[in-house]
């Protein structure tokens, strides 16, 4: 077998065998929350003062851990029963990376290497807050979509695995239709339904971090060395092409560490912000966004996030050199 070719096939599957065990436990954990966790218990437990609320929709993935696939429709469901968008917001953004299973994760990927870990929690959280506290105080009407039973999001089987169910109960997204992502308070669930959206999102998810694997690879031996070198060289070139990669593949938060770790020419600064970014703007997510919120929220949940961890990026960077 030719030289470039093994290192091609090898780089894919040495990825997808260390994400797999993630994937696989992430998407489990995130069929069991969708439906068995009803949506009543959190509101119960809302702080009501600004700062405790940013602080709950911080850390409230620790709790209730999700992937960024199924995060938008469950915030678009507490927006529409009353949740303070600084709760929601912030819990949207944190949730897929600030949550256990991701945490080890990145921990496993980077090879114990905790600054990574803590670089990558607080990359997301400076975002998160600023998103969070920037909506406090708008009514939650104010950022959704006024039509949303007209878009694609809605009446579009998701990656999560909504299905169209005769007779299925009104779950807030139009008649008929239950969410994959999403299904609190259903009494008929069992076992196959839970390994129904745990396989779904799997398969879903396990596509990009083959997509991934194969960018990885495809770099790896086609990239010359005097390419390679310039990357290395310039922090400000690194960052900015992590970030558009992380934003064009759209690798799940369980996995995508493992997609950045086998980026190990680049500085660690613009591996930690291929991590960071992904979970809170990728291509996937931003059809989303569309779909469920205003313009001028979408534009604000894409450049905030953007700009944030660029900047702070580049500054790690720079003082890490």
């Amino acid at each position: 077998m030719d030289q470039n070719l093994r290192v091609f096939c090898s780089t894919i599957i040495a990825i997808f065998l260390e994400a797999s065990p993630f994937l696989f436990l992430g998407s489990l954990l995130s069929a069991l929350v969708e439906l068995y966790l009803p949506e009543d218990k959190i509101q119960r437990v809302l702080p009501k003062g600004r700062l405790l609320g940013l602080a709950y929709g911080l850390f409230a993935g620790m709790l209730i851990p999700t992937c960024e696939c199924g995060v938008v429709s469950i915030v678009r469901r507490f927006l529409k029963r009353g949740v303070p968008p600084h709760v929601a917001i912030t819990y949207m953004l944190s949730a897929p990376v600030i949550n256990p299973l991701v945490l080890a994760a990145t921990y496993v990927a980077f090879q114990g290497n905790i600054w990574m870990v803590l670089g990558r929690v607080s990359l997301v959280a400076a975002c998160a807050v600023s998103l969070g506290w920037a909506t406090s105080g708008i009514n939650p009407a104010l950022l959704l979509r006024q039509k949303e039973e007209d878009s694609f999001f809605v009446h579009t089987p998701s990656a999560c695995g909504d299905s169209i169910e005769p007779g299925a109960s009104d779950t807030g997204f139009g008649p008929g239709l239950a969410s994959g992502c999403y299904s609190p308070g259903r009494q008929d669930v069992g076992l196959t339904q839970v390994f129904v959206r745990t396989a779904s999102e799997f398969l879903d998810m396990g596509k990009y971090v083959i997509l991934g694997g194969i960018v990885v690879a495809s770099l790896k031996i086609s990239l010359s060395q005097d390419v390679l070198l310039l990357f290395q060289e310039n922090v400000f070139l690194s960052v900015g092409a992590l970030m558009l990669l992380a934003i064009l593949v759209s690798v799940c938060s369980e996995a995508d560490a493992f997609v950045a770790a086998a980026f190990s020419t680049f500085p660690a600064a613009a591996r930690l912000s291929f991590v960071a970014i992904g979970p809170m703007v990728d291509l996937k997510l931003i059809f989303m966004y569309a779909a469920v919120f205003k313009k001028r929220v979408v534009l604000a949940l894409v450049l905030v996030p953007s700009a944030v961890v660029y900047l702070l990026s580049i500054l790690l960077g720079m003082i890490l050199r």
